[in-house]
């Protein structure tokens, strides 16, 4: 076969489509990754600060402790002297009263950051599909090609994908008003 046989041409133009389908596959892949990675660079952000403040929505060990030996030093004491021991007063525990909606933004802004991970990575996942392995034949490939438009359409791939902007937005806006 010469330079100029006719096969080069359809060579070049087949091995085109398979080079462009191969590398819109791991090209792909490797988008879903990185997605997964900065959602959950920003998830363990929220995370240390959430262990950080977790704490504050429970009421202080030390004080209960020191509010017990209190009472029971008071009880001891009074039956040392034969009297009655005084009504021990209890404060009631309360957790800061900030602490509360804080930590409500921040699982919200973890929750969300997680949600739009998983969610964009599975519409990454369906446009890959979508482009991807279908049959050389026309007719088969025109009809393939229509069963998963369809498919991505009845799913609301559409409005998935123009959702989840809005949704990292909230979880990095809840994140920052907890801050505040």
């Amino acid at each position: 076969m010469g330079t100029e046989a006719a096969i080069w041409p359809v060579y070049n133009e087949v091995a085109e489509k398979y080079d462009k389908e191969m590398l819109e596959t791991y090209n792909g892949g490797m988008d879903n990754l990185l997605i997964f990675f900065q959602a959950a660079l920003f998830s363990a952000v929220v995370t240390a600060f959430l262990i950080l403040s977790l704490p504050l929505l429970q009421a202080d060990p030390a004080q209960a402790t020191l509010d017990a030996l209190t009472a029971v030093s008071a009880q001891l004491a009074a039956m040392h002297l034969n009297s009655t021991p005084a009504t021990p007063y209890y404060e009631q525990p309360s957790a800061s009263p900030s602490a509360l909606p804080i930590n409500v933004l921040w699982i919200a802004s973890l929750l969300l950051s997680l949600t739009t991970s998983v969610l964009a990575m599975l519409v990454k996942q369906w446009l890959r599909i979508f482009i991807t392995n279908l049959p050389a034949a026309a007719r088969e490939r025109a009809t393939e090609r229509q069963a998963r438009l369809d498919g991505l359409q009845s799913w609301q791939v559409a409005n998935i994908a123009d959702a989840l902007p809005v949704s990292i937005h909230l979880a990095v806006a809840f994140f920052f008003i907890g801050l505040i």
